[in-house]
């Protein structure tokens, strides 16, 4: 039998897409899982766009069979669609999608804040801040997001935070231009969150979401001309 997933916070340590091995299933399917996941992430297959299994047998080195257990596995978490004798695709992203991951999101973290802020000093000891500085501001933005997730302490919000970030992931590398001062505004929730109190924490929060909602239109309009629909 497999090992079961890391427990308690330190298992948000690592790589931003936590990928933790499936019982009874060998590592190769867990690295094919992987490198399929964080393509479709970065956008090596774009939105609306049909998965090609030629190209990910060349981009993975492995047969169709780990290809296809890493798509369906993929789809169960909603980051490709399966169609019935046409294989699979990226979904298609619109407004009222991202908006529904930022509400999902919002409302995760305002729960999890609420039982996690400020977070202990065992908790702190298990975050590297620096390498969190280090990162692109979209890998350190979920990072950061899934911390809060994990301090809260509620299994339901975690996996909603990592859903939401992978939803968002594409959306947070494209929107550079959009909102320049992403990494004062990250690194101030980042001091909220450590030191509170808990009120200006939420504060802040509500405002970082407020942001993303009002240039909602502008992000779904840069996304499609990046990749536009077919």
């Amino acid at each position: 039998m497999g090992d079961a997933p890391p427990s308690g916070f330190a298992h948000f340590i690592g790589a931003v897409v936590g990928v933790w091995p499936m019982v009874g299933k060998p590592l190769a399917y867990e690295r094919v899982y992987g490198i399929i996941k964080q393509a479709i992430l970065e956008g090596l297959f774009w939105p609306g766009q049909r998965i090609d299994n030629e190209r990910l047998k060349s981009l993975v080195g492995t047969s169709h069979i780990p290809i296809r257990e890493a798509l369906r596995r993929l789809s169960a978490e909603g980051l490709v669609e399966a169609h019935r004798r046409e294989g699979f695709t990226v979904p298609y992203v619109t407004e009222p999608i991202i908006r529904g991951h930022y509400e999902w999101l919002h409302m995760a973290l305002l729960s999890s804040a609420r039982k996690g802020t400020p977070p202990g000093a065992d908790i702190l000891a298990e975050i590297d801040f620096p390498e969190m500085q280090a990162m692109s501001i979209a890998d350190a933005t979920a990072r950061f997001f899934l911390a809060v997730a994990i301090a809260g302490g509620n299994d339901g919000m975690e996996a909603t935070v990592r859903r939401a970030n992978d939803g968002l992931h594409l959306i947070r590398i494209l929107k550079e231009d959009l909102l320049t001062d992403r990494r004062s505004e990250l690194d101030q929730l980042i001091a909220l969150w450590r030191f509170g109190p808990l009120i200006e924490f939420e504060t802040a929060l509500d405002a970082y979401f407020t942001r993303r909602y009002a240039i909602l239109p502008e992000m779904v309009r840069l996304l499609h001309r990046r990749f536009p629909k077919n």
